[in-house]
């Protein structure tokens, strides 16, 4: 395995108008075996093939480097699905013995939270969404490189914006290298619960499963590609090769800088217990 970021470095290419045989055309975009392109709604453009490398376009108006975020995000997957590997919509936690927690939820920002308290609380570097997987080998990820983002929550924030006007906000944490394959340490989703205090548990096979579907980036660009008979299998195979957990938060109990250590101990305890099976 290869890290997806030397796939797309940005060429000198124009982005085509359209894919000559896609399989699979939205309103936003165009893919097939041959590969991807994405317009924005702005009239931005994105294309990645595996013998071209990426190209982009910016939108009519729009400052130099608009599309360089997307290049990040649709662009890394794109990369990674044409490549055989699977984009997971979640964030990465580096812990102290060099492996890479996952981290989902149904919720962006809680993912997010959880990431940040990791960093600020317990010195871990971390990185944005999407993190990519190899189905034929689980234990080794990569990640885009990029330092996390957060949604703008209010209209003024110290933090600088992705992009002019962008909604997301660029924070300044240590980022997982994303030019280095990594060891993984499994999946953790977090879950709002009903107890006193933070728990964490091992999900069975079927419930891994669902959570897996749940949380695979750009779904219907993977479909287009490998068949959706392959891409259920993937789901199979990844539950049953991680470690699946589920951390459920107390009621109006968030993650912070004052609860991440606790919590991590939760889930470095169950990934012991895991592992010692």
């Amino acid at each position: 395995m290869d890290p997806i970021l030397g796939l797309i470095t940005a060429t000198l290419r124009i982005p085509p108008p359209h894919l000559t045989k896609p399989v699979e055309v939205t309103p936003f975009f165009e893919v097939g075996p041959e590969g991807f392109l994405m317009t924005t709604p702005s009239g931005g453009r994105l294309h990645y093939a595996p013998d071209a490398g990426l190209s982009l376009a910016d939108p009519p108006g729009r400052p130099a480097g608009d599309m360089q975020p997307f290049a990040w995000s649709s662009g890394f997957a794109a990369a990674a699905w044409l490549d055989g590997r699977v984009p997971l919509r979640v964030n990465a936690a580096r812990l102290r013995d060099g492996r890479l927690l996952l981290i989902a939820s149904d919720r962006d920002d809680l993912r997010e939270t959880l990431a940040l308290a990791l960093a600020d609380a317990c010195g871990l570097a971390i990185s944005d969404a999407p993190v990519v997987i190899d189905p034929e080998d689980p234990a080794r990820v990569c990640t885009n490189g990029r330092p996390i983002t957060l949604r703008r929550s209010r209209t003024e924030m110290p933090e600088p914006a992705v992009r002019l006007d962008a909604r997301r906000l660029q924070l300044d944490r240590p980022a997982i290298d994303g030019m280095v394959v990594h060891p993984c340490a499994g999946l953790v989703c977090l879950a709002d619960g009903k107890g006193a205090a933070a728990s964490v548990q091992e999900l069975n096979l079927l419930a891994a499963i669902a959570e897996i579907k749940k949380h695979v980036f750009m779904p219907l660009v993977g479909t287009a590609i490998w068949g959706g008979d392959a891409i259920s299998g993937v789901n199979v195979v990844l539950a049953n090769a991680l470690p699946v957990l589920r951390l459920t938060l107390a009621p109006n109990q968030p993650p912070t800088g004052a609860n991440a250590v606790e919590l991590l101990a939760l889930i470095e305890d169950q990934l012991k217990q895991k592992a010692d099976q």
